[in-house]
């Protein structure tokens, strides 16, 4: 397709909404919202607890010490790679679950939610819970969702409840924002976890189903705003990158503020699944 903030001619935006809701229902299934579920996405689940893959030996992350820290504000000093590594996946994801909790609970339109895309996201943003639960239980560690703290809420129901107009613009930085990340995540994780090939491969393929759903997002939201809304995304991307460290900080410590914004702003968000055969592909011509 194109850069993410390259705008999307407006002959296109119809075809792209079209082309992604056919896309969604061959790739994800029927809907269920009220169980948070998709029927053709559950085999791959189904498949992954099927066929549990596990670290061998030694594990590359101390339990205890994860877990003194996963609900602590800020991790102790002298942390290793791999363990920051573990506590930025466990709270990736957070504050998207918090808030498609909240856009469900205070939907902004009851009909046809079988025609929007917006409900096929919102289910997917469930699924990456679980991936990403699934990914840390693969180097040995059980982890429960934890809620954003509260300045997160805070700017998580802002969101919610904004003019749509103005949501698709914040929302749009954030997933531009959360491909960046898994990306750093994903490349990270093939420093860290190289000597066990089936644990890496099993987290690969994890984290795949996160980046092609994301890309798939950035792009439907692409399909939803002017050019000058565009813009003023872009102009978000400190802000934004700002709270997320604020939240996460052991993506600071990982990556570097600098380096998260660098990737950001150069939006390629498409190179992120482009070695995924189930990707999202749009011919605009």
């Amino acid at each position: 397709m194109s850069h993410a903030f390259t705008p999307m001619p407006p002959e296109h935006q119809a075809r792209f909404r079209g082309a992604y809701l056919s896309y969604l229902r061959a790739r994800d299934g029927v809907p269920n919202l009220a169980a948070r579920r998709f029927d053709v996405r559950e085999r791959f689940f189904a498949e992954i607890d099927t066929h549990p893959v596990r670290w061998q030996g030694a594990l590359p992350i101390d339990p205890e010490v994860f877990h003194k820290n996963h609900l602590a504000p800020a991790p102790e000093p002298g942390l290793d790679a791999a363990t920051l590594w573990a506590l930025a996946t466990a709270k990736t994801n957070r504050s998207e679950r918090f808030g498609v909790e909240l856009s469900i609970e205070n939907p902004r339109r009851q009909d046809a939610l079988l025609e929007d895309p917006h409900t096929f996201i919102q289910i997917e943003e469930f699924y990456h819970t679980r991936i990403l639960k699934d990914a840390l239980a693969t180097l040995g560690l059980d982890v429960e969702v934890s809620e954003p703290p509260a300045r997160t809420k805070l700017l998580v129901k802002l969101m919610v409840f904004m003019p749509e107009g103005l949501s698709d613009i914040a929302v749009l930085c954030g997933e531009i924002v959360g491909v960046v990340i898994f990306s750093l995540l994903l490349e990270k994780a093939r420093e860290l976890f190289a000597a066990q090939p089936a644990a890496l491969a099993r987290i690969e393929a994890l984290f795949a189903q996160i980046l092609v759903d994301e890309v798939g997002h950035v792009h439907y939201l692409r399909s939803r705003v002017s050019p000058s809304q565009l813009g003023l995304a872009r102009r978000m991307l400190p802000i934004v990158i700002g709270s997320v460290l604020s939240d996460i900080p052991e993506l600071g410590l990982l990556f570097g503020r600098e380096e998260l914004l660098r990737r950001a702003e150069e939006a390629d968000v498409d190179a992120a699944a482009s070695a995924y055969a189930d990707r999202l592909v749009f011919e605009a011509a």
